[in-house]
């Protein structure tokens, strides 16, 4: 039976706990090493995969840019982005009451200096790597930048290598040395209620922004909501099961196949193009996390600014950054590090957290997708059972675009 990161990422958390209580200074000046190094190669990997996954994203439009996938996409994008601002908004009035609950302004144990130090320096600015994503991606759409599209894709292939290889089984080591940092201040304890607080509101978050996003796609699409909400309860389950949207899709194209509400040849298209670029209900588990990292960790909310520039590049890292295993945080580390000033014990928390709601998070990515699919098809369904030569040609072009 496959251990799964999820399940490692439970027993890196108990031990981390178990041994942050008893381990002596001595060796937790050697954890405190070890912690830095790791956070120090994770960072290292967080520019090149907004880099390779978002500028190889874009290069795979060239020759498919047509009104159905751009808009799909602008559709998407715009669903993500106020679905995060809203979870912001109501994150910003709840948590502060959540968190009273807990103990952040209580001063933790003062840990040893780490034994020894090894700086590893990122290759670049996180908004660096995501200007230079657009250009080249941008740019690799072009006819005659055969090369760069090529090299990207490749690029995109190393990174991919390298985050199965070294990436995901870094993170429950890095994971279980931050537990045994926060165990070892005495400050994990405090907070546990705090943290099912943002549990709980994370899930009614995901659940307010389905209703929302239904009850749109009834008002735009003038069809009743409820039966493509009761056609995808069983791809919501699965997606909660297997913590993957690319495992549960065919299960979602299926069940939107069976509501007979859409347009075959748009079902066909935009489900498997949702289940990449739509990924609101991640969004909102990581934005709601966010705001409670940083009350728990610094005492207050981010500044304004910060938090209208992390809710614009969020949504961007979550429509761009595509097909990358463990999903939307590990591409979304950048710009909590750029944007929100979190370091090494924030982004292990924020990585512990996320990985913990995740099936929740790939269920209300999936089950969104069929409202989208809604507006989709009014703007351009032929109606249910419609064929492929009843669609513009231009728009054929672009069905090509399912991963």
């Amino acid at each position: 039976m496959k251990f799964g990161l999820l399940p490692r990422i439970i027993v890196a958390i108990l031990a981390g706990v178990g041994l942050g209580l008893i381990l002596p200074d001595s060796i937790l000046g050697i954890t405190e090493s070890l912690r830095v190094l790791l956070s120090g190669l994770l960072k290292f990997f967080i520019p090149l995969i907004v880099l390779a996954f978002i500028g190889a994203g874009i290069a795979d439009f060239r020759g498919k840019v047509g009104k159905l996938l751009s808009t799909s996409v602008i559709l998407a994008y715009v669903d993500t982005v106020i679905g995060i601002a809203l979870a912001v908004v109501v994150a910003v009035l709840v948590i502060p009451q959540i968190t009273s609950q807990g103990d952040p302004s209580k001063a933790g144990n003062e840990l040893p200096e780490p034994f020894f130090e090894m700086i590893i320096d990122p290759p670049l600015a996180i908004l660096t790597a995501l200007l230079l994503a657009f250009i080249l991606g941008i740019g690799a759409t072009w006819d005659s930048s055969t090369v760069i599209r090529d090299g990207l894709l490749q690029f995109r292939d190393i990174v991919l290598w390298s985050i199965r290889a070294i990436v995901l089984p870094v993170i429950p080591f890095f994971i279980g040395l931050t537990f045994i940092k926060l165990a070892a201040e005495g400050e994990i304890f405090n907070n546990i209620p705090v943290f099912l607080g943002m549990f709980l509101l994370i899930v009614v978050m995901q659940w307010v922004w389905l209703a929302i996003e239904y009850g749109v796609a009834g008002a735009v699409s003038r069809q009743n909501p409820l039966r493509m909400i009761k056609a995808m309860i069983p791809a919501y389950f699965t997606g909660m099961g297997t913590m993957s949207s690319a495992v549960t899709m065919p299960v979602a194209l299926k069940q939107v196949h069976s509501s007979k509400m859409i347009d075959d040849d748009v079902t066909d298209f935009a489900i498997p193009l949702f289940n990449t670029v739509h990924q609101a209900a991640a969004g909102i588990g990581i934005a709601v996390a966010a705001m409670t990292v940083s009350v728990l960790t610094t005492g207050s909310l981010p500044d304004t600014g910060s938090i209208v520039a992390f809710v614009i590049l969020l949504a961007v890292i979550e429509v761009g950054a595509v097909g990358i295993p463990g999903g939307s945080i590990l591409a979304s580390l950048g710009i909590l590090q750029s944007t929100l000033g979190f370091g090494e014990a924030e982004l292990g928390l924020m990585l512990t957290l996320f990985a913990i709601q995740d099936s929740f998070a790939t269920a209300g990515n999936v089950t969104g997708d069929g409202a989208l699919t809604m507006i989709v098809n009014k703007w351009f369904g032929k109606g249910p059972g419609s064929s492929d030569t009843d669609r513009p040609a231009a728009d054929k072009e672009s069905a090509d675009v399912s991963d």
